[in-house]
């Protein structure tokens, strides 16, 4: 099975971690391990920065958006080919969204559509990453920044290069990274999120937050630390037809933890994610940062891999090969016509490709008209969300080339 979608983070040693931490539950709560994890992540970041932990990506905004004591109605601008997680926070703080249209070499938001979309009501804008890659018109943002003196998000869930960021200094005083550290983000410990920043008044006001927030239940921890092992026993078994039976049983008898839940799925934020983040989580995370270079290295040279091959494809920007050729991207973006029949073809072969996204707000089961988005208003980002496939990152060269192949023979 090889699988753009599914753990795609998870090795022998991350497992077998979790799989220990199950009989050690006076460790799940609370521990020194979360301080641990705090040091290791930020020793990625220069400038004396400064962290707090959540058990979710999105409840790390909702406690950005939360703090900020904007007046109802205020606007958060976002781009267009996101994902509920960015959306629903912003509607749980009586927010309203502003979707701005993207560009198609780093997919990520588009300045002149943003410009025409700026209002005097705008007070945050969420800047994405879209699959680790830097936004190709970064600094103009940032001047539209400046000029209207928004609080600067960047949302780095998808990932970063450290390179890239080891050079980095804020260029805003008003500004922070969002990080998400889910199971299909480059840190993954199932659950958590983080928000680093060089504010001192802005994590201030974090940190009161992250204080008071309550942890999740013994309950909650021991499903999240069985998906490690019961997912790599799944992935490693699933071509002997085990894995698919392991696979519908987990599901039916609901013994992990849904990324999404029920009533996020319905358009609605789930207070129930806004919990502190477990010490339990942070042992895994500091095993992930422990290894994350050499991850980070492993999708670069599949990266550049799949940059290297001339896929047949639609409408793909030649210098779009050649800016992510050598980023460590968590997914490889990949345009074609007929992406139905080729996901169809493709999972024939136990090969799972991804659709990143295949909604301008993912995922496809969610309302857009309850999230605010108007159809016809990112034109782009809904071209985009029609043709694009996602090829894993964090495989081995072996691997990449039957993902390849399987492309070829699927068209």
């Amino acid at each position: 099975m090889i699988s753009t979608d599914f753990a795609p983070n998870e090795s022998l040693a991350d497992a077998w971690l979790s799989f220990k931490l199950l009989f050690q539950p006076w460790r799940w709560q609370k521990g020194k391990e979360i301080e641990q994890a705090k040091k290791n992540l930020l020793k990625q970041f220069p400038n004396q920065f400064l962290i707090s932990f959540f058990l979710t990506g999105r409840a790390a905004l909702n406690t950005i958006l939360k703090s900020l004591n904007l007046a109802k109605g205020s606007e958060v601008i976002v781009q267009a080919f996101t994902c509920e997680a960015v959306i629903l926070p912003i509607f749980a703080n009586q927010l309203k969204p502003v979707y701005v249209d993207i560009e198609k070499q780093t997919y990520s938001m588009n300045p002149i559509d943003l410009e025409k979309k700026i209002t005097s009501k705008a007070k945050v804008l969420i800047l994405q990453h879209s699959f680790g890659m830097m936004p190709i018109h970064r600094d103009r943002i940032f001047s539209l920044v400046k000029k209207h003196h928004l609080l600067l998000i960047e949302d780095i869930a998808h990932g970063y290069s450290k390179k890239l960021i080891s050079n980095f200094k804020f260029q805003i005083s008003n500004s922070l990274f969002l990080m998400s550290f889910g199971r299909s983000k480059a840190l993954s410990s199932v659950f958590g999120g983080a928000i680093i920043t060089n504010n001192q008044a802005l994590i201030n006001k974090l940190s009161n937050q992250e204080a008071l927030l309550p942890l999740p239940s013994m309950f909650f921890i021991f499903r999240l630390l069985l998906y490690k092992p019961i997912s790599l026993l799944i992935k490693s078994t699933y071509d002997l037809y085990i894995g698919k039976m392991l696979h519908k049983f987990v599901n039916w008898f609901n013994l992990l933890v849904p990324e999404i839940t029920l009533k996020e799925k319905a358009g609605e934020y789930d207070q129930i994610l806004n919990k502190a983040y477990p010490n339990a989580l942070a042992i895994l995370i500091n095993q992930q940062l422990a290894r994350f270079e050499q991850v980070q290295q492993n999708r670069a040279r599949i990266s550049a891999f799949y940059s290297n091959f001339q896929f047949p494809v639609s409408k793909l920007v030649s210098s779009h090969q050649q800016l992510i050729s050598n980023l460590p991207l968590l997914r490889y973006p990949v345009l074609v016509n007929n992406r139905d029949l080729i996901l169809k073809k493709a999972a024939k072969n136990n090969i799972f490709l991804g659709k990143w996204y295949d909604q301008v707000v993912a995922p496809k089961s969610l309302n857009l008209e309850k999230v605010g988005y108007k159809q016809g208003s990112c034109t782009v980002a809904e071209e985009v969300c029609k043709k694009i496939i996602n090829l894993p990152t964090n495989i081995s060269l072996r691997e990449a080339k039957i993902c390849v192949l399987s492309f070829l023979r699927s068209r």
